[in-house]
C-alpha cells in the first residue's frame, strides 16, 4: 500500500505521518461497536484527536522544514535582555528614563524543538499561514492539550463532531502543506 503523504520527501517523516493515520484508522471501528459504551468511545475519539493533531504538527512541521533553514527559526526566537539599568530621569510613577546594557541572547530553540504553537506562531509571522487556517488549527490543538487531566474541573467528553472537525481540519493542513512545500 502507497503512503498517503507521498509529498513528503523526508522518508521517517513521511513513515511517522503513515504511522499514526494507519493507527487512526486501526481505532475507527471501535467507535461503532455496540461493545463499547460512550466512556470508552469518548476514550477511543480522544485518541484519534491526539493523533491527528500529532499529523497536523508534523506536517507544518514539514512547511516549515521546506521554507527555512534551523537558523532562520533560532534567529526567530531569539531575544533581547535588558541589564544593568540605570536610572537617568523619572518623568512620573509609571514614566522613566533608563540607560542599560542590551544584550542579544541567542535561541536554544531549533526547529527540531519546536511545538505546534510555535510551528504555527512562526509560520503565521512570516506570512505563510494565514488566519482563518490558523484558527481552526488552534481549536485542534486546544482539543488535543485537553488530554491534560489534572486541571480540569469536569470529565472531558469527546464528540463525534470533535472528531469530524479534526478530520477536516487535519485534511486542509495537509492540503496546504503538500501545496505549499514544493
Amino acid at each position: 500500500m502507497g503512503s498517503n503523504f507521498e509529498f513528503v520527501k523526508q522518508p521517517v517523516l513521511r513513515q511517522n505521518l503513515d504511522e499514526a493515520f494507519n493507527h487512526m484508522l486501526t481505532l475507527l471501528p471501535f467507535l461503532e461497536s455496540a461493545a463499547y459504551n460512550e466512556v470508552a468511545k469518548s476514550a477511543f475519539r480522544k485518541t484519534i484527536i491526539i493523533y491527528n493533531a500529532s499529523i497536523i504538527e508534523a506536517l507544518l512541521f514539514h512547511v516549515l522544514d521546506c521554507h527555512f533553514s534551523d537558523d532562520d527559526v533560532k534567529q526567530f526566537y531569539e531575544s533581547w535582555e535588558f541589564k544593568a539599568k540605570c536610572l537617568l530621569h523619572e518623568v512620573d510613577a509609571s514614566h522613566k528614563i533608563v540607560a542599560g546594557d542590551l544584550k542579544k541572547i541567542p535561541s536554544r530553540l531549533g526547529k527540531e524543538k519546536l511545538n505546534l504553537k510555535q510551528i504555527t506562531d512562526f509560520l503565521k509571522a512570516k506570512g505563510i499561514l494565514k488566519d482563518d487556517l490558523l484558527k481552526k488549527i488552534d481549536e485542534i490543538r486546544e482539543l488535543r492539550n485537553d488530554q491534560h487531566i489534572g486541571p480540569h474541573t469536569k470529565v472531558k467528553t469527546y464528540s463525534k463532531s470533535d472528531l469530524e472537525n479534526a478530520f477536516s481540519v487535519a485534511n486542509e493542513v495537509k492540503n496546504f502543506s503538500s501545496n505549499n512545500c514544493p
